[in-house]
């Protein structure tokens, strides 16, 4: 081995790292580039009677700068956080409708209880009557209106579980072809390519976010497999699952996901163990903030009409009539299932509103009987009525038409209660002050209306206190959420800044490293400079 190769290897070794360094330097501020590191070896030598002499330097290969446990550490913290986040957006609707000092329902039952007083101190006065009358109109706007902003945030939330379903299936989709462009470039030399490396773990990254995942990596062939947390395979090598979202069969108002496996069949996803990412937080909020939050919002309305109803039919209107209903109040509705085989219906009544609950029932026929369950798994059984009709907590259900074995309804009596809510009376005269008919200033009735306001209407608290408690509760969410929210972001902070330690750029660190391979480069420069003379030497001599 003679100077001329040893020097060639070593110019040939420097300029290797300074292209290496310089792609470092230029990708600094990529995202997701990961720093590259060149390894120098020796090129062998041989022994001879006055020592070992070496070959010189060669290039043993590129190192990428990775961390498995990290990268894993890091999706996990993107995973809860953007399970915070994506059910904190949605909460946040709820507690800026409910959060509005001057115009709630807290409010507006304050502005009726003041208008009765009106009525209460002159009886026969048209302008206190006409007060009273505008202030019911005013709350069953306020209901309406909660009930649309509701009902808009569901359907933003299908819309929003919709987009993360078809950005999961994106990206598993890129995941398996990435896997296959790697494996292929694998075979071909045994490399991995950096380049792709940092794209696979750029998606895996961001899938994360979406959902929560299990990753599987082959080091070696550079291969992940990812599951979802429930054990369902999302990419296998170069093939990749889907999700798909659709409308429920149960409440077509209800948007959910099934997972579709390698012959095509459709699992619906049990969305309670599906916590993780922006799709668990979704489901979280849908199933639980919402629910909560219209269950309450429709209790609320349904027993005040109701008591209102109740107090003025007891009495006697100015013209010397019977109360009637102020507010309307509009039966419940049994949705029934898209896979029914028969052409069975339920019509459902109230029979005492004041038991009915705020909940989910499924009623099931399984061939003779209908069985009642409530969510939570609560077996209800029925008491029959005269005309076949099913009595429970507050409502009765009468079957129509001819059920088929397995058809199955969802009913909620207190759905629609605040959104359908209206006023039925006309005119403030017909409003009932009175206790005995032909008596202008009696007030005895519009008294026990007033008495209302102090009343136990909804579980141990008062019209006031429950709607109260829906605004507590709300924002007892919003305060935990965000307590959590701010935990997980720190610890996301300091994973990303451990994995930017071990596989970021630093550019002081690479210009010193570039100014070093440099006068490597130059070393070997004087290397070969130094050979050239000795040559020169020898052709000189005679």
């Amino acid at each position: 081995m003679n100077l001329f190769h040893l020097a060639q290897g070593g110019l040939s070794s420097a300029q290797a790292a300074m292209n290496v360094v310089g792609n470092n330097l230029t990708n600094g501020l990529t995202p997701g580039y990961s720093r590259q590191s060149i390894i120098l070896g020796e090129a062998g030598g041989r022994t001879t009677g006055s020592g070992f002499f070496g070959y010189g330097v060669q290039v043993d290969g590129v190192l990428r700068a990775y961390d498995g446990f990290v990268n894993n550490q890091l999706r996990g913290a993107y995973t809860e956080s953007s399970s915070q986040v994506g059910r904190y957006q949605q909460l946040t609707q709820i507690d800026n409708m409910l959060g509005d000092d001057t115009s709630n329902i807290s409010v507006s039952l304050n502005n009726i209880f003041k208008s009765l007083e009106e009525i209460s101190a002159d009886p026969a006065s048209q302008a206190a009557r006409q007060g009273a009358l505008s202030q019911f109109k005013a709350i069953s706007y306020q209901y309406n209106t909660n009930s649309n902003t509701l009902n808009g945030l569901e359907k933003s939330t299908n819309t929003l579980i919709s987009q993360s379903v078809s950005d999961i299936n994106a990206d598993a989709k890129q995941l398996a072809k990435l896997n296959s462009e790697i494996a292929k470039i694998h075979a071909r030399n045994g490399d991995l390519p950096a380049d792709l490396l940092d794209q696979r773990d750029a998606l895996l990254e961001r899938l994360s976010t979406q959902v929560g995942i299990k990753v599987n990596e082959d080091i070696t062939t550079g291969r992940v497999d990812v599951t979802l947390s429930n054990g369902m395979q999302l990419v296998n090598g170069d093939r990749s699952y889907e999700l798909e979202a659709s409308a429920s069969a149960e409440d077509p108002s209800k948007t959910v996901v099934s997972y579709v496996d390698a012959s095509g069949n459709k699992m619906l996803l049990d969305e309670e163990k599906m916590s993780g990412g922006k799709l668990g937080g979704l489901f979280k909020f849908r199933n639980e903030d919402l629910v909560d939050a219209r269950n309450q919002l429709n209790q609320l309305a349904l027993q005040m009409a109701n008591k209102f109803n109740e107090v003025n039919k007891a009495g006697f209107d100015l013209d010397g009539n019977a109360g009637e209903d102020i507010f309307n109040i509009a039966d419940p509705t049994a949705l029934a299932n898209r896979g029914n085989a028969g052409d069975g219906s339920l019509d459902v009544t109230f029979t005492d509103i004041s038991n009915v609950k705020a909940e989910d029932y499924t009623l099931t026929f399984d061939g003779t009987d209908w069985q009642v369950q409530t969510k939570d798994g609560r077996t209800i059984t029925p008491t029959p009525g005269a005309g076949g009709e099913l009595e429970f907590e507050g409502i009765s259900v009468k079957p129509q038409g001819t059920p088929q074995a397995g058809d199955s309804f969802v009913l909620n009596p207190t759905a629609g209660a605040a959104g359908k809510l209206s006023v039925a009376i006309t005119k403030g005269d017909e409003i009932a002050a009175a206790s005995e008919a032909g008596q202008e200033g009696n007030n005895e009735n519009i008294k026990d209306m007033i008495a209302i306001k102090t009343a136990t209407l909804i579980g141990n608290g008062t019209l006031t206190e429950a709607y109260s408690s829906l605004v507590s509760s709300v924002g007892s969410s919003m305060t935990a959420l965000k307590a959590d929210n701010e935990t997980t972001s720190k610890a996301q902070q300091a994973i990303e800044f451990e994995k930017q330690s071990k596989t970021g750029v630093d550019l002081q660190e690479e210009s010193v490293k570039l100014q070093m391979y440099m006068q490597y480069y130059q070393a070997n420069a004087q290397v070969l400079q130094a050979a050239n003379t000795l040559f020169d030497s020898l052709l000189s001599l005679r």
